[in-house]
């Protein structure tokens, strides 16, 4: 069940703006909804697709509540909207 790197994109600003800036959700739960039972292996697809979110400014990842970049993150992680005037 491949799903097209838009699709993923897409879900994860769906659940970033839903929770808003204040709240996270974590990459594995982004994952269960595009994927379902076979979510565990296609985490990483979410997980590069939120990268690219991040270099492009639109979201923000945290690991533990501080502030990481994905590439430095090791462990599970979660990702939130930017503020409109927040930049990380």
């Amino acid at each position: 069940m491949k799903k097209s790197k838009q699709e993923i994109r897409n879900r994860i600003l769906t659940f970033t703006k839903k929770r808003g800036p204040e709240r996270s959700v974590s990459t594995s739960e982004v994952t269960r909804d595009l994927f379902s039972d076979v979510w565990k292996n296609h985490l990483d697809d979410v997980k590069n697709v939120a990268g690219e979110l991040q270099n492009e400014k639109l979201i923000k990842i945290t690991q533990n509540g501080q502030d990481v970049r994905i590439d430095e993150a090791k462990g599970p992680i979660r990702l939130s909207i930017l503020k409109p005037d927040q930049d990380q």
